[in-house]
């Protein structure tokens, strides 16, 4: 599979070109405009004209202007808007993929990855996603901001939202916890202290219980993780003993890794070979590409 394909490549193909009325010229999205799209919204991100997921209108005339002005086209406003619907549609699909088990993400190459077998199962499945999986992201980081959900959320951090404890619960607490009653005369000081202090002993033990199951379940998250990475294909290393082997173009050599690359385990197995047989399996890989 060719991993040299982009990302921009991918939303420009996944593109919904609106016919509009009859005679009415297609507009139709090039890389550089896409490029230059991308890098001018996360600016405005940045510069704070972005609210939860929608941009200002000023922030989508600059791109309209840029790219009639840059590249000569007649890009208007609607155009620039139904783009940004797309790179969105685009990114949500690329996160879901990242959320699948078996797929991973190679931040050196910007590219989601799967070893053959989870590849092959999931394109079955899912022939549309072959788009999207071994593809280089090229300016991940500016879509990251232009097309993900940077939304505030309230007081209340979504871990502790998911473990059941309420914004309100604390407060709602110290209201019960009522005063003196008039009608019933003064109440002992002490015996209310006590209470008082009974009930926040128990808040404080309920709390303390949570940030301790919080604990236990980042230290296995963590544990699996480092396991992962240990088994994980260092890609740089590999482009490094790979461009070494001596005897041969750089153009042929590049090939060779972008193959390799493909497959985890066929790619362990070079690394670990001397280079003699590293030369062999280069000239059953030529006779194979020729």
């Amino acid at each position: 599979m060719d991993v040299n394909h982009s990302a921009p490549d991918l939303f420009i193909m996944l593109e919904v070109r609106n016919k509009g009325k009859k005679g009415e010229k297609q507009f139709r999205w090039s890389k550089p405009m896409e490029y230059l799209m991308l890098e001018i919204l996360a600016d405005q991100v940045k510069q704070g004209n972005k609210s939860t997921n929608k941009f200002k209108v000023i922030s989508f005339n600059r791109v309209s202007n840029a790219i009639n002005e840059q590249l000569g086209m007649d890009c208007s406003l609607k155009h620039v808007e139904n783009h940004h619907k797309t790179l969105r549609s685009t990114w949500n699909i690329v996160q879901t993929l990242l959320n699948k088990s078996g797929l991973g993400w190679d931040d050196n190459l910007k590219m989601i990855t799967a070893s053959p077998r989870v590849y092959a199962m999931h394109i079955q499945a899912h022939p549309s996603h072959d788009k999207f999986i071994k593809k280089k992201i090229d300016m991940f980081e500016e879509m990251s901001l232009v097309c993900g959900n940077d939304r505030a959320r309230g007081d209340c951090a979504k871990s502790f939202e998911d473990i059941g404890l309420d914004c309100s619960s604390e407060k709602g607490n110290e209201d019960e916890i009522e005063g003196p009653s008039k009608e019933n005369g003064v109440q002992d000081v002490s015996e209310t202290s006590q209470v008082k202090s009974s009930r926040k002993r128990n808040r404080h033990s309920n709390v303390q219980d949570v940030v301790g199951d919080i604990s236990t379940k980042l230290g296995e998250v963590v544990a699996t993780i480092s396991k992962i990475a240990d088994n994980r294909l260092d890609v740089t290393s590999l482009y490094e003993e790979v461009m070494a082997i001596e005897g041969y173009g750089e153009d042929f050599l590049g090939d060779a890794f972008d193959y390799l690359v493909q497959s985890d385990t066929l790619a362990k197995v070079l690394m670990a070979k001397n280079q003699n047989l590293r030369k062999v399996w280069l000239e059953r890989f030529k006779r194979l590409h020729k």
